[in-house]
This record gives C-alpha cells, sequence and structure tokens, in this order.
C-alpha cells in the first residue's frame, strides 16, 4: 500500500492549551471519542501508507487483544467512566496554531496584569488539523483502540470528549529519536498506584471496597489488620491477624471467578468486579456473606480463636499455625472456596480445626521449612502442592500436571497422611 491509498479526514479545530517543558513543544485538547476512532492509527497502519516511517519497528508495544475488550467493557458498563490523557505524536498534514484574543478579559477583570493577559495569549488558542496528519499513540495505545472499539461497535459514546495531548513528531532520524525517547522515557517514569494505594481509594474495585468495610466495620478484625506496601507480615509482629493486601486476594479469590492455583471456579466476572462497582446492597450482601465466614473461622478454629481473644500471637514457634502465615491463609481461602462450589465446605472447617496446619507437623515442615536457610519457602509450586493435597485429603478429586506429579513424586506424602 503506498501514500495514493491514505484517506484524509475533515479539517477539525480543536479548543487547545500549548504549553512547554524541556525542548517539547506540546498542545493540551479534547477530542471526541469519534474524532479518535477516525484519526488515530496504530503504528502498523501508518507504515502500511508509508513505508519509510517504519513506526512499527520502535514505538509500540503488541497489542493486546483482551486488554482491549476489557476497555471497552469498561466504556460501556461503567456510568463514572474516565482516562488519563492520550499522548499522541502528529505529523504530515498542516496542523494550524491560533492564539485567541483574551484583551477583552481584561475589561471584566481588573486584577489581570499585562503580563498575565500576555501568558493568556500565548497559551489559550485552537489547533486545526487539515485532516492529512498521521496522528499515533506515544502513550495509551490501548485506551485509543479501546475508544476505536468502542465507537465501531455503537453510537452511543461518539460525542464523549477524552483528554489529548499532542507531540509534533519528525519522521527525519533527529524527530524518531525525540519521539523514540518521549515513549522511553513515559513508560520508565511511570510509576503504577501500588496495591496498597489502589484498595485505600478505589471506588470500583468491589474486593477493595468489601477489603475496607471488613477492616471498618467488622469490630473482630479492629486492629488486627496491617496496612502495608508488601504481602510481608514480620515473623516478630505478635498482634496483627492479616494485612490488608492478603485480606483484599482472599476476597477475590472467595467472591470471583479468578482461577485458583490454576483451577476453575466460579463467581462474579474478575474483571468487572474489580473494575465496575456493584450496588449498595449487592455490597451489603457481599459484605455479611464475608462477615459470616471469618465468624465460623474465628469460632470454630482453635488457634484462632484464641488469637482473637487473647490478642497474641508468637509467629515464631513452630506450634504456631500457617493461618498467621500469608501462604497459609492463601492456602484457606482457596480450599475453601473449591469446597464451597463442591458443596464441601464442612470438610474443610473440619480439615483446619483439626488445627495441626504447622511446622511442628512433620509433613508442613517438610514442605515449607528451608533447614539451610531456617527460613519459611513460599514458592507458589509448594503451595499449589498443599493446596492440592488438602484437597485430596477431604475428598475433592484433583487433576495433576506433569509438573504436579513431578512434585508430588519428590515429597512422597499421601494425603490420608494429613489426618492422621
Amino acid at each position: 500500500m503506498n501514500k495514493s491509498h491514505f484517506q484524509p479526514s475533515p479539517p477539525l479545530s480543536l479548543p487547545t492549551l500549548r504549553g512547554k517543558i524541556g525542548d517539547w513543544l506540546y498542545y493540551v485538547t479534547l477530542m471526541p471519542f469519534i474524532q479518535v476512532a477516525q484519526r488515530v492509527r496504530l503504528p502498523e497502519e501508518i507504515d502500511a501508507y508509508n513505508e519509510e516511517t517504519k513506526l512499527g519497528d520502535w514505538i509500540q508495544r503488541e497489542l493486546d487483544e483482551n486488554r482491549t475488550r476489557q476497555i471497552v467493557n469498561y466504556l460501556n458498563e461503567q456510568p463514572q467512566r474516565f482516562f488519563n490523557s492520550l499522548i499522541l505524536g502528529i505529523y504530515g498534514g498542516k496542523p494550524a496554531w491560533q492564539e485567541l484574543d483574551v484583551s477583552t478579559v481584561s475589561q471584566s477583570n481588573a486584577n489581570l496584569t499585562e503580563e498575565t493577559l500576555d501568558y493568556l495569549g500565548r497559551t489559550f488558542g485552537i489547533l486545526t488539523l487539515s485532516g492529512e496528519e498521521r496522528i499515533f499513540a506515544i502513550d495509551g495505545q490501548h485506551r485509543a483502540m479501546g475508544i476505536r472499539k468502542t465507537v465501531e461497535e455503537g453510537e452511543d459514546l461518539n460525542e464523549e470528549e477524552v483528554p489529548i495531548i499532542f507531540v509534533a513528531h519528525g519522521t527525519q532520524d533527529i524527530g524518531k529519536v525525540r519521539t523514540r525517547r518521549l515513549f522511553s522515557t513515559l513508560n520508565r517514569y511511570a510509576k503504577p498506584v501500588n496495591k496498597t494505594e489502589q484498595i485505600a481509594l478505589s471506588e470500583d474495585d468491589n474486593s477493595a471496597i468489601l477489603a475496607r468495610m471488613v477492616v471498618e466495620k467488622y469490630s473482630r478484625f479492629f486492629g488486627k489488620i496491617l496496612w502495608n506496601k508488601t504481602r510481608v507480615i514480620s515473623p516478630n509482629n505478635t498482634t496483627e491477624f492479616s494485612n490488608i493486601w492478603v485480606l483484599y486476594d482472599g476476597i477475590q479469590t472467595l467472591l470471583t471467578n479468578k482461577t485458583v492455583f490454576g483451577i476453575n471456579v466460579n463467581g462474579f466476572n474478575t474483571f468487572r468486579f474489580s473494575n465496575q462497582r456493584i450496588s449498595d446492597s449487592e455490597l451489603e450482601k457481599q459484605y455479611g456473606i464475608l462477615i459470616d465466614l471469618f465468624e465460623k473461622l474465628i469460632n470454630e478454629i482453635p488457634s484462632l480463636n484464641i488469637f482473637f481473644e487473647t490478642g497474641y500471637v508468637n509467629r515464631q514457634e513452630r506450634s504456631a499455625s500457617l493461618l498467621f502465615r500469608p501462604i497459609g491463609q492463601n492456602i484457606l481461602f482457596a480450599v475453601l472456596k473449591v469446597a464451597r462450589e463442591r458443596n464441601m465446605e464442612n470438610e474443610a472447617f473440619q480439615f483446619f480445626i483439626r488445627d495441626n496446619f504447622n511446622l511442628a507437623n512433620s509433613i508442613w515442615e517438610q514442605i515449607f521449612w528451608d533447614s539451610e536457610t531456617g527460613t519459611l519457602s513460599t514458592e507458589k509450586a509448594k503451595q499449589r502442592y498443599a493446596f492440592l493435597l488438602i484437597l485430596e485429603a477431604i475428598g475433592i478429586q484433583v487433576n495433576r500436571t506433569a509438573k504436579d506429579l513431578e512434585v508430588y513424586n519428590n515429597f512422597n506424602i499421601s494425603p490420608s497422611q494429613l489426618l492422621n
């Protein structure tokens, strides 16, 4: 395909702020979804019109169709949807910038100085695209393609607007170097929100909302859930039961269809549950289900009952239940999830009520204790092995992979041994 096949768009005028940072001149504006869908192209689409650009060789990551579909679902299903700005590269065509006359503002606001008016005049304006421009996403490719797909599938959101930052891209070598550096910088220094911050702030992630509800409303957990930035709970910690990460993950395991150590389960759709708030009445219902479960765990498992009565646990004792460790809680929630779906919750409870899920038990010592380092070994393969072993011990049939069988044979522990 050559340049002659490129279909220009009609001219488009956009309200714009012009700014400068470093040696980049940029333009901040708004674009309706329909315009994003029609004008923003994938690098390989631009390269097809002009083989000299070679954008696809260096500027973008591979497009993930699943991620694009998730964005489409989010746009269609979340009334309080919002996006960060797309950063778009623009070259070719004849984009034109025209400053707005702000001199009349001084007549209605005597506090504006001449310097301020001069600054406003240089900053506010109209950016007009001729329609011949080649526009591509430097940051926000999946969002741009999600918008395109949303527009292709219906007209309801065509006029919604997304913030845009335009930067000039030159096709000569120096221009390519500048854009490539910008792409690299954006991806290098863009810091995702810490998971703890997401749990604390999200009003769309239902697992986060429920985790906060549990911490704030369930009196048994008052002062017993650690807010830190990792899943780790120090062996020296004697007063907290769990931390917010582990609680969040446990809630997600119990309520959604996220696979449990590779096993398919039922529940709320994981993506939607993490991105679209359910009704307040449904939140209260799920909160009640969680509290009933926590109450049963605390009342029926001896080590948990003692801890919540005394407020103390010595995690360094070998007889301390692994339920006071993140790996033990991961396994507990996973076993309960699968057991409840198979109407075998009581069998799962009876296993943990035996209260020998600790390192004083030679089986768990063999699996989880690293004698060379003198520390707990938390590899996922070992957690999965223990999880499958417990399921089989309580009567749930499991299908082991070749890797599972290798681990199973290495330890040579029969599920029936867990019941001795």
